[in-house]
């Protein structure tokens, strides 16, 4: 069993003995929402994709250097404590509470991943705004996240699935752009 509080982050290598890493962080996200970082020699951008949706926060290949991986460790960790703690955020039916990482949709609770709560809280900052897609990450303080653009739109499809929006009424695509959160009320909410 793994703990259910958040004691640290976790580094995580997917290549692992008897089981691999991707199995564990399975087991991991399904107790905890504890900050990990994916460790592995496979660069495929399908792999970081794998990774990212299984729910890892971030992803970084062998080679690394020890400096990078110390400053990826750092922006979880910072993303982990968000200086506007206590700030919540309200847009198409949706709060999102930045101290506790909670997150509501017609006042029922939702889980989201790490990556996906902070792509979150950047569309209910900027609600009624587009943000281009190849801007989003950064918007979301996840600039250090190095993934192609379909990563954006896979992470975005389930934030949809996730909080009833499959109909698109309150993350819409702007074709060509990027997305934008609703800003009022969404209909018959």
């Amino acid at each position: 069993s793994f703990p259910t509080r958040r004691s640290s982050d976790l580094v995580l290598d997917v290549m692992m003995p008897q089981l691999d890493g991707l199995e564990v962080l399975r087991r991991i996200r399904a107790t905890s929402r504890v900050p990990v970082l994916m460790l592995t020699a496979r660069g495929d951008e399908t792999d970081r994709v794998v990774g990212l949706e299984l729910g890892g926060d971030d992803y970084v290949t062998k080679p690394f250097s020890p400096t990078e991986l110390l400053a990826r460790l750092k922006a979880l960790v910072r993303r982990a404590t968000p200086d506007a703690a206590g700030e919540h955020l309200a847009a198409a039916g949706i709060t999102a509470d930045v101290g506790t990482r909670e997150v509501t949709v017609e006042g029922k609770a939702v889980e989201l991943t790490g990556l996906e709560f902070d792509i979150l809280v950047a569309l209910l900052r900027r609600a009624g705004r587009v943000i281009p897609r190849n801007a989003l990450l950064a918007e979301a303080g996840r600039d250090d996240v190095v993934v192609g653009e379909r990563t954006v739109d896979v992470h975005i499809s389930r934030l949809r699935k996730k909080i009833g929006d499959e109909g698109q009424e309150r993350i819409k695509t702007v074709r060509g752009v990027g997305y934008v959160l609703s800003k009022d009320p969404v209909p018959g909410t």
